[in-house]
């Protein structure tokens, strides 16, 4: 394997604690009754699930965003452990990696803040606006613009839907199943942690 296409959140970054206060916060602007686990649950879906499910408007969307793309908002999103190492890892072994995230802009403000965005090739962000996954629109583009061959690529993620688009794609898929609660996603490889993510990288490259 030499191409490793990652989704950002719950992937790359556990911003989860800081998408699900941002989300809260959000609620509570606008009084709409919530539960922390109901939330992090729809969440874990997507994003845009979990909009629709407490049904926000585009005003109280707006604020969301605007919380959650507020790096100064507490608490912070950071990488998992062993992602900065499992990244620099893929470059020093003559590997890349791409970002695939619905995610705008703000997810390479994370990377640079990191150091992590000199370990990647390119990214594909909400502002190309590809369809969004599971389709494999995205990484048809990756494809295509750096030569990529199928069974060189690797599309890793935390969802169904990030393990979708790479089905779609023809691309091999790790699910990162970090809470044990997708046993019905068909992938390739699954890993409950970043340690085993890192044993499965040197393994397959």
């Amino acid at each position: 394997m030499k191409h490793f296409i990652w989704d950002f959140d719950g992937m790359l970054f556990d911003t989860y604690p800081h998408t699900l206060a941002a989300f809260c916060e959000a609620c509570r602007r606008y009084g709409v009754p919530f539960t922390r686990e109901e939330v992090f649950a729809q969440l874990k879906i997507t994003i845009w699930d979990a909009l629709r499910f407490y049904g926000f408007d585009e005003d109280m969307t707006a604020a969301f965003y605007a919380v959650e793309n507020d790096l100064d908002f507490r608490p912070e999103g950071k990488p998992y452990p062993m992602i900065p190492q499992i990244l620099e890892y893929i470059v020093n072994n003559g590997g890349k990696n791409y970002l695939y995230t619905h995610r705008d802009a703000v997810a390479l403000r994370y990377l640079e803040r990191y150091s992590l965005d000199r370990l990647f090739a390119d990214a594909v962000t909400r502002e190309q606006g590809f369809p969004h996954k599971p389709a494999p629109d995205a990484i048809a583009y990756l494809e295509r613009k750096h030569a990529l061959e199928k069974d060189e690529c690797l599309m890793l993620g935390d969802r169904l839907i990030d393990i979708g688009s790479g089905v779609n794609a023809g691309v091999h898929t790790c699910l990162f199943d970090e809470f044990g609660d997708l046993p019905e996603a068909d992938c390739d490889y699954r890993v409950r942690t970043t340690e085993a993510l890192f044993d499965l990288v040197k393994a397959i490259m």
